[in-house]
């Protein structure tokens, strides 16, 4: 997974507000807005499934950026193409206010009489954007060329083509020209700067291959000390195993934070709290996690300044989070973007009881990224919960989800994967619409905290590749098994394998997938 340097951090941010301050001009999801710099040019594209009308894209695009300014940049080329294709239908060039070439500039198409709009607040994390400051960028997530959506384009029809003009006419107001005054003729800048650049095609990668592993709790120190001398032991057995993916996943259900109240009533036998010290989410970067879920029945054990504080020194770290209510975290793996949403059963994450909620999430993430991948925090807990079917679970008296009917309606409104954990013991996976679906991740790390009798001790890492489009491609059961200390080590004996693919012949006879010996997810 690439990581955005430190020093592009500002100007990456820079260039998303204003193409969120185009998009919003714009009114219209059809046409997708980018920008990136290749010095001496800031280039802008406009791209959409019908040719975007110059005489409404131009004008936007040097409104909005009429006061930029960037080291380097002396001159704004913009493109327009229709998707797909690699060579632009039209291009405009014209130098910045702040280079003065030799020869004159065009007169400015743009007039704008109105303020442009203010565009939403960014989240200052560098792997996380939140949706409410995303829902207009379409795919230009860091500035950079993004992954062309292809169930969106299939969608899309000539017919957006009459209703983007329509929509144009009816909100003239936002636009700074109309088709009747098109801008000026592009100026000649051949003598005065280098050649301008050709549009760069998305860098992007055949598939996207990502680890995943369930519940990880690294000890606690609350109430009492159970934490080793030295943290690293809690991965270094299974280190090699988590390397060799685009992202690497995993449910942190613990928090980390120097808080001292806990909300919960530790005295009761069935009331448990986790804590373990900030300094201990270097752990996770170190061995290479790119995001965890904290949308589960333990992110809230010491309030909302334990929960705050986990997200804080995980970010800090350099390793994102899911599972805010409301949250979509999107990553990029070269230019091909994945969004992750988690879930639980509370109403303060989002919740799978809430299947009109969740669809809309999906269906946001959907828009601005190629793959939407759900993490689930739900159903009862314990080996007699190892099965799993269309019904509602409960435990404790608790209600747990219907995490079979979630996970398809799921599906079906544009998620691609869907990462179940929280029984504590592995389940089945299966298919659907050629999505994968796992029911539960085991426990993957519970340092003198966690169960481990019988099949509590059963472990695995997931590795799922998936097409660009999200389809499944292979996947591979990696098998783990927890010591009596709780830490992870390989198993050579496959007991988790075995296991898995049992429960998945008797939950779901009819699955179009196969599980062979060595852990191999196949399709029939």
């Amino acid at each position: 997974m690439e990581r955005q340097p430190e020093r592009d951090k500002s100007q990456m941010s820079n260039l998303e507000a204003r193409i969120q301050a185009i998009r919003w001009s714009l009114r219209s999801d059809a046409i997708v807005v980018r920008m990136q710099e290749q010095q001496p040019w800031l280039q802008v594209l406009f791209e959409a499934p019908f040719i975007p009308d110059r005489t409404v894209c131009i004008p936007l695009a040097r409104r909005e950026l009429q006061d930029y300014s960037s080291p380097g940049v002396r001159a704004i080329v913009i493109y327009g193409r229709r998707l797909g294709d690699q060579e632009a239908q039209w291009t405009y060039k014209y130098p910045l206010k702040e280079f003065s070439p030799t020869v004159a500039p065009p007169q400015s198409s743009a007039a704008p009489s109105r303020p442009s709009p203010q565009a939403p607040k960014r989240a200052s994390n560098r792997l996380l954007m939140r949706v409410s400051a995303l829902s207009l960028l379409g795919f230009s997530l860091g500035g950079v060329w993004g992954l062309l959506d292809s169930v969106q384009l299939q969608r899309l029809t000539s017919q957006l083509s009459q209703t983007l003009v329509a929509s144009f006419s009816q909100n003239q107001e936002y636009l700074t020209t109309s088709s009747a005054n098109p801008p000026a003729a592009e100026t000649n800048l051949t003598e005065i700067l280098p050649q301008t650049p050709e549009i760069p095609t998305p860098n992007l990668p055949s598939s996207i291959t990502i680890k995943a592993v369930g519940d990880i709790i690294p000890g606690t120190n609350y109430p009492n000390h159970r934490l080793p001398a030295d943290p690293g032991v809690f991965f270094a057995q299974v280190q090699p195993d988590l390397q060799g993916a685009d992202i690497l996943f995993g449910n942190y259900e613990s928090t980390l934070t120097d808080h001292p109240y806990s909300i919960k009533d530790t005295s009761r036998g069935t009331q448990f709290a986790f804590r373990s010290p900030p300094s201990y989410a270097n752990l996770f970067r170190e061995v290479g996690f790119t995001i965890l879920s904290i949308a589960n029945n333990h992110s809230m054990d010491f309030g909302e300044v334990g929960f705050r504080d986990t997200i804080r020194h995980l970010n800090a770290a350099d390793v994102a989070t899911m599972g805010e209510k409301g949250q979509i975290t999107y990553l990029k793996v070269e230019d091909a973007t994945v969004a992750f949403i988690g879930f639980s059963t509370y109403d303060f994450h989002n919740s799978i009881n809430d299947y009109e909620g969740a669809k809309q999430l999906i269906r946001e993430a959907k828009k601005n990224a190629g793959i939407v991948v759900l993490s689930i925090h739900a159903g009862a807990e314990g080996v007699g919960a190892m099965r799993v079917g269309d019904r509602q679970e409960y435990f404790l008296g608790e209600d747990r989800g219907n995490i079979v009917r979630f996970s398809r309606e799921a599906i079906e409104a544009g998620a691609d994967l869907i990462l179940g954990h929280g029984p504590h013991v592995p389940r089945a996976i299966n298919l659907h619409n050629n999505r994968l679906i796992a029911y539960s991740l085991a426990d993957f790390l519970g340092y003198q905290t966690l169960s481990t009798q019988g099949a509590l001790a059963y472990s695995l890492i997931l590795e799922v590749e998936l097409d660009l489009d999200g389809e499944f491609v292979s996947g591979r059961i990696i098998p783990m098994h927890l010591g009596n200390d709780g830490i992870p080590r390989p198993d050579p004996q496959f007991r988790s394998v075995d296991l898995i693919r049992n429960l998945t012949a008797q939950d779901f006879p009819d699955a179009p997938l196969t599980i062979d010996d060595k852990g191999q997810i196949l399709v029939k």
